[in-house]
């Protein structure tokens, strides 16, 4: 029994991936095939005001989500960025529906 209703996911497309050969910046079904992520504009209308960005380092930050092409897809706004605190490139990346310091 799923603990989500029917229709809550779209379902993946194409051929399932292996395991081993999955991008980490995608999201897979039950079947493994890859889903469709969100973009920049669905993000936008949906309410999300930036983009947070997350280092392996533990370091996180916020940037302004009009900076990305509106086309492109959240997890791959992560491809552009290069963490202030580290050096490192391509933080995990998802849109900020809330500001961090409003967090408990």
């Amino acid at each position: 029994m799923s603990r989500y209703p029917p229709g809550a996911y779209t379902p993946g497309v194409g051929d399932p991936v292996p395991r081993g050969r999955r991008n980490p910046r995608r999201g897979y079904d039950a079947e493994g095939r890859e889903t469709v992520p969100a973009t920049i504009a669905n993000s936008m209308s949906n309410g999300a005001y930036a983009i947070r960005a997350t280092c392996d380092c533990g370091h996180e930050a916020e940037v302004s989500i009009d900076r990305f092409p509106p086309n492109s897809f959240v997890p791959d706004a992560g491809l552009r960025m290069r963490c202030e605190k580290c050096g490192r490139k391509g933080p995990t990346t998802a849109p900020a529906w809330s500001r961090v310091s409003d967090r408990p």
